[in-house]
């Protein structure tokens, strides 16, 4: 997927692309599995797709069957599943999910079998009942599976599918709510395009009479309205960043040198803000991202815990990296000791168009356009309340290119 400047090229479609990148951040596994099912079948022309995800140490089974011609999937949970002497996983797997839904009964095509190693020691089986002679080394069918690892190593890490600790320990993050902002996504889009074109005939206008315009009250009141009128047309310009992101094109970053540039471009709202920032991370770490998309959140990230600050608070940014079946992640915190959140807050934290100015966070598209960007990227978001004071910012974040298994 990779190619030897470093950028990532796709054999997806731009929407399926988007569509997939979309289930990160609040997906449950159960869930990432059913909507990869339906993504599966619109993207190879399948008429049926079977996923089921099998973790060996839990003896847990999850699993998400699509049929086109329904246009919907149904979903699978067993727990304490008892393992079958002398087989595989791969072999487990596919005795368990046949002997819930026999393949006969799915569809009259071939299947096609995958197999993928996730992280916390769960495998991903996926049977693609198509007339088309699929393989393993098909383009289109590596970055699938490729792309589903992904997820589902994003989903298992934030829902805490190793274990119950794990779980206790996000309870009550705050995690952007996707449908929510897929929705304001696609009106943001529409309502995007409505709007520019009259802010661009007020904007055309205002120009036009400026230039005969001698009298000194009326080129303040025109210049007035022009400028908010370009008010109008940024704010426009924001809404459909966030709808509509240009693709990205992830390249590996050193974190500490990025890190470096994105203070320094912000030195002066640091020094303004009174606040000391200080940054814990090797100089060896890496992110794979796009990098002027990649500053893009870390500066909003930084502004916002900077604007929620008073002058003699600490800003903390943290960064480590661990490593999973498909390569390494880097966990960056970002944490501040300014306000809380309230109530309110809470729920609408991540949504466009809401500013919390009066508590002294919220930048309006700032935190939805990290989100988005993060997505793109296969990457997590989330927010953790301090238990004294502040917030904790958590991006889990590809630190390489994904390893994709030969199996």
């Amino acid at each position: 997927m990779s190619s030897d400047t470093g950028s990532v090229e796709t054999h997806l479609p731009p929407a399926i692309y988007r569509r997939l990148w979309s289930l990160v951040p609040t997906r449950s596994p159960g869930s990432t599995l059913c909507e990869l099912s339906s993504i599966w079948c619109e993207a190879t022309g399948a008429a049926a797709v079977y996923l089921g995800m099998f973790e060996a140490d839990t003896a847990r089974l999850t699993a998400a069957l699509f049929r086109a011609s329904e246009g919907k999937a149904t979903s699978l949970h067993r727990a304490a599943v008892p393992v079958i002497p002398r087989y595989s996983v791969e072999e487990q797997l596919q005795s368990l999910l046949e002997q819930a839904h026999p393949f006969s009964e799915i569809s009259d095509q071939p299947a096609h079998a995958f197999f993928q190693v996730c992280c916390e020691g769960a495998t991903l089986g996926l049977f693609l009942f198509s007339s088309m002679d699929r393989h393993a080394n098909d383009p289109l069918i590596c970055e699938l599976l490729e792309l589903s690892q992904r997820l589902l190593n994003q989903a298992l890490l934030l829902q805490g599918a190793g274990g119950s600790d794990q779980s206790a320990q996000t309870a009550g993050w705050i995690i952007p709510d996707v449908e929510k902002l897929e929705a304001m996504a696609e009106f943001a889009a529409g309502a995007g395009h409505e709007i520019n074109n009259p802010v661009a005939t007020i904007v055309g206008r205002v120009q036009m009479l400026l230039k005969s315009e001698t009298d000194p009250e009326r080129r303040q009141a025109l210049a007035t309205i022009g400028g908010q009128a370009y008010r109008v047309r940024d704010m426009i310009g924001d809404a459909m960043l966030f709808a509509r992101p240009p693709a990205p094109r992830p390249e590996l970053l050193s974190f500490s040198t990025i890190m470096q540039e994105v203070l320094d471009s912000l030195q002066e709202e640091i020094s303004q803000a009174g606040v000391q920032v200080v940054v814990d991370a090797a100089d060896a770490l890496t992110v794979l991202a796009d990098e002027v998309q990649w500053k893009v959140v870390l500066s909003n990230l930084l502004l916002n815990s900077l604007h929620a600050m008073e002058p003699g608070g600490k800003l903390e940014v943290r960064a480590s990296q661990s490593e999973i079946e498909s390569g390494r992640i880097l966990h960056l915190q970002i944490i501040d000791d300014g306000a809380g959140l309230s109530e309110e807050e809470r729920v609408h934290l991540f949504d466009p168009f809401y500013s919390a100015r009066q508590a002294g966070r919220g930048l309006g598209f700032g935190l939805s356009k990290c989100w988005r960007i993060a997505t793109q990227h296969g990457a997590t978001i989330a927010v953790e309340p301090n238990r004294q004071r502040g917030v904790t910012f958590h991006l889990y974040w590809p630190a390489e290119s994904p390893i994709v298994s030969s199996d």
